[in-house]
Parts: C-alpha cells; structure tokens; sequence
C-alpha cells in the first residue's frame, strides 16, 4: 500500500471513530486531565499523576489520554514505568479557545443525539433529529426553543451569541447611518437591538416568533417606548412586515429557510421598503471563508439545519442569496466580506 493510500485510509479511521473521540476529548478536558497536561508543560504527565491529580481512576486515565494522543490532543514518550504524554497545540486549542469549545459544547449538547436521524432528515426533508432535545413536538427547534432543558438552551444561545456578538459590532455604523427606524427581522432576543438603542435615538421594531419576542422585551425593558415588538411566523407567506422604516436588518435569519421562504420572506422586505430604504443581509456564506477552519464549521452548521433546527435550511453560497434577492425585486449595492469570525455583509436598495 503507497504512503497515500494510507494516510488516506487513516484519515477514513479518524472519522469513522469520531463520534466516540469526540466524546473522550470532551471527557478528557471536563475531569481535568486536560488542564493537568498543559499545567506540565514539557515534564509532561503519566496516567498514576493524572490519577492523583484528577480523582479518576487508572482504567479512565489512560483510555482518555490514549485517545487524548489517537485524536491528536497529545503526544508520548514511552518511558520504563509508563508512557508519559504531552499536550499538544491542538490540545491547547481544544483546552482554551472559546470558538472550539463553543462548537463543542453545541454539538454535544443539542446536535448529537439527533444527528442519529440526519440520513432521515435529508431524504424526507424534515428535522427528524429535533425530538431528541424537544419533547413538545415542535415543528422547528425556534418553536421549542423556550421549552428546551437548561443545558441545551443554554448551548444553542451561546453557539448563536458567539456568531454574532463580535460581528455586531462592526455592522453598526453603517446600519444606524442617517436611520431613524429600523426593522430587526429575527430580533431574537435582542441583542442587536440593544446595540441600536444605545448607539442611536432610532426607534427599533424586532419581528420574530413570540416565544423569542416575550424574552426581547424582557431584556429591551428599559428603553420604554422606543422599540416595538411585532409577534409574526414568516413561514406565513401572508405576514406582511412593518412598512416604512429606514433600514430592514437580517443577521443570521435567512439561513433559517428555504430558497423559496427566502424569496418569499424577501419580497415582503421589498414591499414593506420606502423609497431610499435599506436592507441589510448578514450572512456566513461558506463560499467566503478566509480559512478552512471557517469553511468546515460553516457547512458543519448546514447539518445542524438539516437534522435539528428545520429540515430545510442551511449556509448558503452568496450566488445563492444575491440570486434570491434580485428575484425579489433586491439590488444588491454593497459586499463587504471577512466581517467578524466568518460573516458577509450584504447592502440592497430595490431593484
């Protein structure tokens, strides 16, 4: 066998073993033995310190510093008495970046059970993973969001949050620029929103499910009478939009839908748009990623739509969304790609 063809064939090991390395790694870095090692540094650790470091026994021990090194997490050195390991850049990686343990803890928590049911889900074109996390038979995980346990809503949030907190940031002056009102479509709860508030003296008015809308007003209490909550089901191709308003925002929304809802939900934007309107699409396009790493988590996500969130949605290719908007009567004026972690901002007028 060539040389390719079997670092080829170990790679093919490495995924079909994933699923149970996954949860070793996780494992590893939640009883301590992670820490431990990057605590030695180059004196390294044997599987008796990390027993007497982390209370596990020697049987864990060294399976989790086994597949600490099968994953990558680790290197040894075989001495006489035990083979000493050694933490690795990876492993520091998988120890202290927020993003990695973000996307950890969101596929652990809310996608990995109901990745089970992915095969399903695509062939039948519903999020037949969902049931795994939601027991009130919601149709999409936005639906069931207020009604998933503590441990999986508060994954969900901090995977969402992670996404778009940064990015938000850099979007706002040139969203409050010369606005006076702005639509928040997928308003969520309120993140954005609050950023405009206290930026700006514009008047915000947040679209999405009730569900989300109750815990916005909750966090968006104290700017009194300067935001509007506007309870709607987009699914609904018969909800109009707030007419009027001087800028339509939409960050991270539109992934959450089909091509055919996007185009529904855009042509609705275009008619409730005045003459001189805004609408802004915040996308992660994965066709516009500066790093690999961006481009797999991206299309990771699209399993996540897929199998959890709604059995039809996922990342798109910005041909895609630029296609769906000039179809709803969008002109798309300004590109502005590499915005945060991994997001495209997208400026449309009507077309």
């Amino acid at each position: 066998m060539t040389e390719t063809n079997l670092l080829a064939r170990y790679a093919a090991q490495r995924l079909a073993f994933a699923p149970l390395m996954f949860q070793a790694c996780r494992a590893m870095r939640d009883v301590g033995i992670l820490e431990r090692l990057a605590v030695a540094r180059e004196r390294g650790l044997t599987a008796p310190e990390a027993v007497e470091a982390c209370g596990v026994s020697r049987y864990a021990a060294e399976l989790l510093l086994e597949a600490g090194l099968a994953s990558g997490l680790c290197t040894f050195e075989d001495q006489a008495t035990a083979p000493r390991f050694f933490i690795t850049p990876m492993g520091v990686y998988w120890l202290r970046d927020p993003l990695t343990r973000v996307n950890a803890e969101f596929n652990h928590h809310v996608c990995f059970k109901g990745a089970f049911h992915l095969r399903e889900a695509l062939l039948e074109g519903r999020p037949a993973g969902l049931p795994e996390i939601d027991r009130t038979g919601a149709a999409t995980v936005y639906e069931a969001l207020r009604s998933l346990s503590p441990e999986v809503k508060r994954a969900w949030f901090e995977f969402d949050h992670h996404y778009s907190d940064g990015v938000f940031e850099q979007c706002l002056p040139v969203v409050l620029a010369g606005a006076s009102s702005i639509v928040d479509i997928g308003g969520n709860t309120g993140r954005f929103a609050r950023l405009c508030l206290e930026r700006s003296h514009a008047r915000v008015t947040l679209v999405d499910l009730p569900g989300q809308l109750a815990v916005a007003g909750e966090n968006l209490a104290e700017f009194g009478g300067r935001f509007t909550l506007a309870p709607a089901n987009l699914l609904d191709p018969n909800v109009a939009l707030p007419a009027g308003a001087d800028v339509y925002w939409l960050s991270q929304f539109l992934d959450c839908f089909s091509e055919e809802q996007i185009r529904s939900i855009l042509t609705r934007v275009r008619a409730a748009m005045r003459p001189g309107a805004r609408a802004y699409i915040l996308e992660t396009f994965w066709d516009q990623q500066q790093h690999e790493a961006a481009r797999f988590c991206v299309i990771g996500t699209s399993l996540y739509f897929a199998c959890i969130a709604n059995g039809n949605s996922r990342m798109y290719h910005s041909r895609v969304m630029k296609r769906l908007c000039a179809e709803a009567g969008l002109r798309v004026v300004s590109e502005v790609p590499h915005v945060g972690l991994s997001h495209t901002l997208l400026a449309c007028v009507e077309g």
